[in-house]
């Protein structure tokens, strides 16, 4: 597997684990997220962290993508406006449409995870070559599928991709081992 940077906003505890105030906050944005609602001040942290990431990494020509919901009606519901604002306020080109789901299907935490999500998705690859591309999606757990797309996106041409997520799934019962 490749390697890629990306970096995200805040930490997301499952609903297994009891959860303080804070967390079930961050909870609730996640949610709120998935469901195509942003708030103002969560939109303009987005847009910081994407000012940083165009700092910090070499390249110009970026462009926004977006990793799609499991339809493409929850994509648009999703991500539309988002990407409207994202554009405006960043003068960065955002796409909804610059990588696709083939067909819809049953959201991974009720059918189960795939071993490659991303050979569901149809990628633009007039919009990816020759790009540096930010490639924004709700939570990151074990970046599975980060990593098929972002393959997925230097295959059709982009120069380099950086991942940006709403939030990080955070294990309390994950314990390091060290030999």
């Amino acid at each position: 597997m490749s390697s890629y940077s990306y970096t995200y906003l805040k930490e997301y505890l499952p609903v297994r684990y009891s959860a303080t105030l804070n967390q079930k906050s961050d909870r609730q944005i996640v949610y709120d997220f998935k469901d195509g609602y942003c708030g103002l001040s969560v939109k303009k942290v987005f847009v910081d962290r994407i000012r940083e990431i165009r700092q910090c990494f070499n390249g110009s020509n970026w462009r926004i993508c977006f990793i799609p919901a499991s339809t493409h009606t929850k994509t648009v519901a999703r991500y539309m406006s988002f990407a409207e604002f994202l554009q405006r306020e960043t003068g960065i080109p955002c796409n909804i449409s610059t990588i696709e789901p083939i067909h819809d299907e049953v959201a991974g935490h009720l059918g189960g995870k795939k071993a490659n999500p991303a050979e569901n998705f149809r990628i633009q690859s007039r919009d990816v070559s020759n790009m540096n591309i930010i490639l924004i999606d709700d939570v990151i757990t074990r970046g599975n599928t980060f990593v098929r797309t972002a393959d997925k996106l230097v295959a059709n041409g982009a120069n380099q991709v950086v991942g940006l997520f709403l939030a990080k799934t955070i294990n309390p019962d994950w314990v390091s081992c060290s030999a």
